[in-house]
């Protein structure tokens, strides 16, 4: 909403920083994630250092290294949803925002009953888009951690990618079949979330 507004300043500025992680190349991005979240010499444990805070193992720890991940993954994407939800909300004609205001509607029920129902299928795309990418996500756990400590970042598409590497083709065709059938439902779940209320 904030990056939508035409009084922002440096609105350019601010789109072109949330943009750039998503079009950089994940495996730069990723090389960047390992020395900054090294145990030894990573920014991130300098940084806490610098409050007090003890080391943390963010790769080697099984509890520490899937939120690793799942931080790079988020801060990957936020571009990408960035846009879509900046095309929703510039769909929306100011003059049901006019209206609304001359009837006395306030920034906070404007939000609740304009803009969250008039951009519901960008919200809804976008789950079902990350939900997809998450299923089928390889190049970060196989990047940063390939899949350690012990398996705990190991995805479904590292998984499949591991037993055709060790030519378990039976279990890496069964796998694969999963996964179809899995992106298959929530491809049905996204055109059923995406049909208007009114059909």
């Amino acid at each position: 909403m904030l990056l939508a507004n035409a009084r922002l300043r440096l609105k350019g500025m601010f789109r072109v920083a949330f943009i750039a992680p998503f079009v950089t190349p994940l495996v730069a991005m990723a090389q960047v994630w390992i020395v900054a979240f090294d145990t030894d010499y990573g920014l991130v444990n300098h940084l806490f250092n610098l409050v007090g805070l003890p080391d943390v193992d963010w790769l080697q720890s099984t509890a520490w290294a899937k939120p690793t991940l799942a931080l790079l993954f988020l801060w990957k994407t936020t571009g990408f949803a960035i846009i879509i939800l900046l095309a929703g909300l510039q769909a929306v004609p100011a003059d049901v925002y006019e209206a609304a205001a001359l009837d006395g509607a306030s920034r906070k029920r404007q939000f609740w009953s304009l803009t969250l129902p008039l951009v519901r299928r960008s919200i809804a795309f976008l789950v079902v888009v990350q939900t997809l990418a998450v299923f089928q996500m390889f190049a970060e756990p196989f990047v940063v951690t390939q899949g350690g400590p012990y398996g705990s970042t190991t995805t479904g598409g590292l998984y499949l990618y591991n037993h055709i590497l060790a030519s378990d083709l039976g279990t890496g065709a069964a796998n694969s079949f999963l996964l179809v059938l899995l992106v298959f439902a929530l491809s049905l779940l996204s055109v059923r979330l995406l049909r208007s209320r009114d059909e």
